[in-house]
């Protein structure tokens, strides 16, 4: 086995608290798996829909506080991106422009968010 370079020799004692600080800031103070859809808890007897509306409108509304609110306002009434109040576009063509963005104006959400957390989005913003 190769030794480390000198580089990584002086990182290796931090590892351990470099990666405590990155799971933080990434996913909370719990660790992995802590997002707000992901705390959602399924109701009974609604398998195609298994939150909530309730609850999609509420992990929705952390998650655009997290993600889109400094583009959107927090009131979603629009600043550096449009205004979200009374958007007429379907649900799946807005889960699709929050999971592949707007080229040159939008960013792409689909790797950081999974689906529930973008129907999550979605449903917050039909809610406004």
């Amino acid at each position: 086995m190769r030794p480390l370079p000198p580089v990584l020799r002086r990182l290796a004692p931090w590892t351990g608290a470099l990666l405590a600080i990155y799971l933080t800031f990434n996913f909370g103070a719990t660790g992995a798996g802590s997002s707000p859809a992901e705390k959602l808890t399924p109701a009974a007897g609604t398998p195609e829909t298994p939150y909530s509306q309730s609850e999609l409108v509420s992990a929705g509304r952390r998650l655009f506080l997290m993600n889109c609110a400094h583009c959107h306002a927090s009131d979603a009434t629009g600043d550096e991106g449009p205004d979200l109040h009374g958007v007429r576009k379907s649900e799946a063509r807005l889960a699709a422009l929050i999971e592949n963005g707007v080229k040159g104006e939008m960013p792409k959400f689909g790797a950081k968010l999974s689906h529930t957390e973008v129907q999550a989005l979605v449903a917050f913003i039909r809610s406004l």
